[in-house]
């Protein structure tokens, strides 16, 4: 028999003897166990902004929701010897979009998909940048680079990668990134 199904018993059984015992108008309440339950931790406020994506050198950065991020072209462009799409994440979103060429703040993420054709959809590989915390790669600005299979689960190359660095150094001066240039091609 349960603890508390016997308390209520002998509390019942305890009011009919006391009942006996006293006036007929006398109504004793059985007195049945509480329980003291610990506190509740008060409700926290639901954050509206952004989340700022974790980043960090010794793994590879989030970047397969990148589909949903902005999408800075509207038709595929030249670029990586081929045609691509390029997205923003929402740290990425303003500086890329002025082309201003000021610093991308830390864990802000690009990602190229690189395309079989302008006229296709079908990737042919992934490319990301993503800025690393300061101290990674201070010559080059402390990015991150990567490219990756089409379905951008697998790494072919990442981290400090030349080819990235080598090619990228033309836009040393706007951070690395060539957005400017994609600005301008966008207006044609």
């Amino acid at each position: 028999m349960s603890k508390v199904r016997s308390v209520f018993i002998l509390a019942g059984l305890l009011a009919v003897l006391l009942a006996g015992c006293g006036p007929a108008s006398a109504v004793i309440a059985p007195v049945l166990p509480t329980a003291t339950l610990p506190p509740t931790a008060a409700p926290t406020a639901t954050a509206t902004a952004t989340p700022v994506p974790v980043c960090d050198a010794a793994q590879t950065p989030e970047f397969g929701d990148y589909a949903t991020w902005t999408l800075v072209n509207d038709h595929p462009i030249p670029g990586h010897e081929t045609q691509v799409n390029i997205y923003v994440d929402d740290l990425s979103k303003d500086i890329y979009l002025s082309a201003s060429g000021a610093s991308f703040p830390t864990c802000a993420r690009i990602v190229k998909t690189h395309l079989l054709s302008a006229t296709s959809d079908e990737i042919t590989a992934v490319t990301v940048m993503a800025k690393m915390p300061a101290g990674y790669d201070p010559a080059h600005n402390d990015w991150w680079w990567g490219m990756f299979t089409p379905d951008g689960k697998t790494a072919l190359m990442s981290g400090k990668v030349s080819v990235c660095i080598d090619c990228h150094e033309d836009a040393a001066d706007a951070d690395y990134v060539f957005s400017s240039k994609v600005m301008d091609e966008l207006k044609k």
